[in-house]
């Protein structure tokens, strides 16, 4: 037996650091309470005849939050018909998480209304922002790493949270030149964002090798930086080489880095969903399939607890 001696802080500090690690706890024990998804794929609409097709293959689907809290309700009640036999994950694209600006309620309360409706584990959005006053940019922007940032994205985020007791995980983006002026790294800022705001994390494992490759970075030093028992769900895909350097198009096959990513990731993870994101330029369903094969493979293989996990340790190449 090993017994271990702790010095407690004068006065009442002691109870300050008891209820922390109790609070720190209760986090990690909602988190791994979460259901065990499995592996998904994107729902996107040239697809559903093949989703519905081979829905045994398919463990859950990722909706996009933002084509049905303003669509015709016929639209939103035949999805919901079509898509009774999986579990459903919406996924926004248009809350703006980072803009220092009051937040749309009519979107929230719309999101809201539509995760409720589709009984979902957890629904999610990106660390970035998509609007200014009175503007819709129409895109994923990076945000600046600083204190004033963290304030701003803090405060929304638990304006969200506020909302809805269903759980709220952000996902990194990609940025195609180094964020000037920062207080903090990517890392550091994501961090303190999950922390202070109690957040889940959705990992994009093909944005992360995509940042890496572009900026010159080691993802899985990267990766090893972040609070990566928040992480619940994560995102592969597939880039394209344009321009001289990697776009996150989603209409690619995941690269052999981003499966090395992923090995990585749920070894020391938490996962509790693994989702391929394909948007464009759809190969034959069959190779989506088998991609989403592998992914399972992966996650039964090489997940916490499993026999062969990459730890912080090492890596393990892959095999595809």
């Amino acid at each position: 037996m090993i017994l271990v001696i702790l010095s407690l802080p004068q006065s009442g500090d002691w109870r300050k650091l008891i209820s922390q690690g109790s609070s720190q706890m209760e986090r990690h024990v909602m988190f791994s309470s979460l259901p065990d998804l499995g592996v998904g794929l994107g729902y996107r609409t040239p697809l559903n005849q093949d989703i519905l097709r081979n829905r045994t293959c398919i463990d859950f689907l990722e909706v996009i939050t933002d084509q049905f809290i303003y669509a015709p309700p016929e639209k939103t009640e035949q999805f919901l018909e079509d898509a009774k036999a999986f579990p459903l994950v919406p996924h926004g694209i248009g809350m703006s998480i980072g803009t220092d600006m009051p937040m749309d309620e009519d979107y929230l309360r719309r999101t809201v209304e539509f995760v409720e409706r589709t009984n979902a584990p957890w629904f999610s959005d990106h660390l970035s922002f998509t609007k200014v006053p009175e503007t819709d940019i129409g895109q994923l922007t990076p945000l600046w790493f600083t204190e004033e940032t963290l304030d701003v994205v803090c405060r929304n985020v638990r304006r969200v949270k506020r909302l809805t007791s269903t759980p709220f995980l952000l996902e990194n983006i990609t940025y195609y030149f180094p964020i000037p002026l920062g207080d903090m790294s990517e890392a550091q800022f994501i961090t303190r964002v999950l922390k202070e705001t109690d957040c889940g994390m959705l990992l994009d494992v093909n944005n992360v090798h995509i940042n890496s490759v572009n900026l010159k970075s080691d993802p899985f030093e990267f990766l090893k930086s972040l609070p990566l028992e928040r992480v619940v769900q994560v995102h592969i895909a597939g880039g394209r080489k344009m321009y001289g350097m990697v776009v996150d198009n989603h209409g690619a096959s995941v690269c052999k880095e981003v499966w090395d990513i992923l090995r990585f990731v749920v070894a020391n993870a938490p996962v509790k969903g693994i989702l391929l994101e394909r948007d464009q330029d759809f190969p034959p369903f069959t190779e989506m399939l088998d991609e989403i094969a592998l992914a399972r493979d992966i996650l039964q293989t090489h997940g916490r607890g499993a026999v062969g996990e990459v730890a912080f340790g090492g890596r393990q190449a892959a095999t595809v």
